[in-house]
């Protein structure tokens, strides 16, 4: 009797167990359906958009390369700011004729998602209530209030490179629900070892700043040389460690067919305040160095061949930018020539009044 009875429980602790691991599963099984179903509302949010009609405009739209450099700001601190972005030819027209309203339709509108790598971090939404030039540019500007993203409201556009490391990373531009535009950038850390100091670690970025500089058409008509520049050191004056900013002379000669043509005005070198870490624009208009010493007209360029070529205290030897002009117009490089360029999401955007050159290896 001792023995059957035994059996009995043994058989009914064996049945709770089953039933037991049995609700685990279901219930395990409704938690996955659950997160799946919670994952594609989220990916929904993040990838809907309006459906807009992109044959308002005869260009395929971009994003201006001028304003990519400065509205990529990654500070000494890892933390980050994306905004103020200039996006050319989005429509803000819907396929079924209405117009986006920028403000309720915010978040169905123009929106930045962010990665490092292939590895998706975040997204931020932007406010399209700026408009310009017929309405062929749109501002990427951060809304005037906040807004929600997945339960938790929003109101800048930090990222924080600490947590997600160094690396790669990629801005995705959207405008309803198209992905038209795409911005590589490297992201770096440099180390001070002085256990002293204020500053131990530093982001900074690598990219389209070091490998580029332009020639504007600027509003006087004169042709004006620009270019970004930064520094790493963590205290550049020895004697204040307050001062972060660091003074650079630089100079800049341009050749016509192998001979001195223009160059910067004055007798002595420009000078540039330079920034710790960020990333900030210099530039300059030129003289030729003809008898006349005429400022240099940006409509006036003869055909030839060109090199800029820019010398700064701080670096070894010169930085050359190559360029051509034909039938009185500056061959553009491929990557800024719609008629070359073989992927608009790369596009280097000049609008009609910078024209980009690439730093000669």
């Amino acid at each position: 009797m001792t023995l059957l009875l035994s059996f009995h429980n043994g058989n009914a602790q064996l049945l709770n167990k089953l039933k037991k691991a049995k609700n685990e599963a279901t219930q395990a099984g409704a938690d996955v359906k659950a997160g799946e179903k919670a994952l594609k509302s989220v990916k929904g949010k993040i990838s809907g958009g309006a459906k807009l009609d992109w044959s308002t405009f005869k260009q395929t739209p971009a994003v201006t390369f001028n304003s990519l450099l400065y509205g990529t700001a990654v500070f000494e601190d890892g933390e980050t700011r994306l905004e103020g972005y200039t996006a050319t030819f989005v429509p803000n027209k819907k396929m079924d004729g209405s117009t986006v309203n920028a403000i309720s339709e915010q978040g169905e509108y123009l929106k930045i998602k962010v990665y490092k790598g292939e590895q998706y971090i975040t997204y931020f939404e932007y406010s399209g209530t700026q408009t310009f030039d017929d309405g062929k540019k749109v501002k990427f500007n951060t809304p005037t209030s906040r807004y929600q993203r997945d339960g938790e409201w929003v109101g800048d556009t930090r990222i924080d490179a600490k947590k997600w490391g160094t690396g790669m990373y990629r801005l995705d531009f959207y405008a309803g629900d198209k992905m038209f535009y795409s911005f590589d950038f490297e992201i770096y850390k440099v180390t001070n070892n002085d256990s002293y100091a204020s500053l131990n670690e530093m982001y900074l970025t690598r990219g389209p700043w070091n490998d580029y500089a332009y020639i504007n058409h600027a509003d006087t008509g004169n042709l004006v040389f620009g270019f970004y520049l930064n520094h790493e050191e963590f205290f550049p004056n020895p004697s204040n460690n307050k001062k972060t900013i660091k003074s650079v002379n630089w100079s800049l000669k341009m050749f016509k067919d192998n001979k001195l043509y223009a160059q910067h005005y004055g007798n002595t070198p420009n000078n540039a305040q330079v920034s710790r870490a960020e990333w900030k624009e210099f530039s300059c208009a030129l003289k030729t160095v003809d008898n006349k010493g005429e400022s240099l007209k940006f409509a006036k360029l003869a055909d030839g061949a060109y090199k800029m070529e820019l010398t700064l205290e701080t670096e070894k030897k010169p930085r050359v930018y190559n360029f051509n002009v034909k039938d009185n117009k500056i061959v553009l490089i491929p990557e800024q020539d719609r008629t070359k360029n073989t992927d608009p999401t790369r596009l280097i955007e000049g609008w009609n009044d910078y024209v980009w050159l690439k730093l000669a290896k």
